[in-house]
């Protein structure tokens, strides 16, 4: 082959690359806040942080109290008494300190637990979506650096859309392709 067949060749395997080559985006991030499961997990999400955060006020508001009481009564204790108090105070609030980020910790879990159930299932319809439109790759909006792309190639709302009729309310654990388990018939009601 000559050097200028060869530099045909590659001319032409670079245009057929070029426009083989497509690409899309989706934002995963908007895609699990707004899908109907991830909508859910959220309600469910705050409600347990909403409970804790009760808890968590409570104890700071006495610890706040109890550190007052000690500021105004401090000036009429024993030096010895109001070290050891001062100790047991700081104690309290170290300890306190830790059950905050400890919980802080646990929510972070809890939403880690709650919203990863929902990636894996986001990753399998978007290769299908991919598969489909014979995208050679799908970047995601919120971690790939994209700075710019055309609406047009957005894939989210797609995303949601068959992400929700997928994965019904009541049917979770339904894997795409598989067919809704269906519900049984009531029994007629026995003659009187």
């Amino acid at each position: 082959m000559s050097f200028r067949t060869s530099i045909a060749a590659l001319a032409l395997i670079s245009s057929v690359a070029h426009a083989e080559f497509k690409a899309a985006y989706v934002d995963i991030q908007r895609a699990v806040q707004e899908v109907e499961e991830g909508k859910a997990a959220k309600l469910r999400l705050q409600g347990m942080a909403d409970t804790k955060q009760k808890a968590f006020e409570k104890e700071q508001n006495a610890l706040k109290a109890e550190v007052e009481a000690y500021t105004k009564q401090k000036a009429t204790m024993d030096d010895k008494v109001a070290a050891t108090k001062e100790g047991e105070l700081q104690k309290k609030m170290f300890d306190f300190q830790q059950r905050a980020e400890k919980l802080r910790l646990e929510l972070a879990e809890s939403e880690r637990k709650e919203l990863g159930t929902i990636f894996p299932k986001l990753e399998t319809l978007l290769g299908q979506i991919a598969q489909r439109e014979g995208l050679t790759m799908v970047f995601d909006r919120s971690s790939s650096g994209l700075a710019w792309a055309p609406a047009s190639l957005d894939l989210t709302n797609e995303l949601i859309r068959m992400y929700n009729s997928t994965y019904k309310s009541g049917s979770a654990a339904k894997t795409p392709g598989t067919p809704a388990p269906k519900t049984p018939a009531p029994a007629p009601a026995p003659p009187k």
